[in-house]
């Protein structure tokens, strides 16, 4: 097993039930939309920065609060991402999807 995989497995046992069903409810809202392609192809660009891209969906929150009346699933995507390797996770998903 590549060390890659491995490390994906890891965390896709780490996260919790609810994380999992989470990020296939965002890869299914992205497929249903026909968003798929587009989404692989950000996602796989943004991959090495994963993190700093977490980041910065803490800095727009308030933007988020704003048109969002409860920006719950912006921080639990937020909280997903901020782990190394959970892209990888959300695009296996989407992968699936297409």
């Amino acid at each position: 097993m590549r060390d890659e995989d491995r490390r994906v497995s890891e965390l896709e046992s780490a996260l919790s039930d609810d994380d999992r069903a989470f990020l296939d409810k965002v890869a299914d809202g992205l497929a249903r939309r026909r968003l798929t392609t587009v989404a692989l192809f950000f996602l796989e660009s943004m991959k090495p920065l994963g993190f700093l891209g977490s980041q910065a969906m803490i800095v727009l929150r308030p933007l988020v609060s704003v048109v969002f009346s409860s920006p719950d699933t912006w921080d639990r995507l937020t909280r997903i991402l901020e782990r190394r390797g959970s892209i990888e996770l959300l695009l296996r998903r989407l992968e699936a999807r297409s």
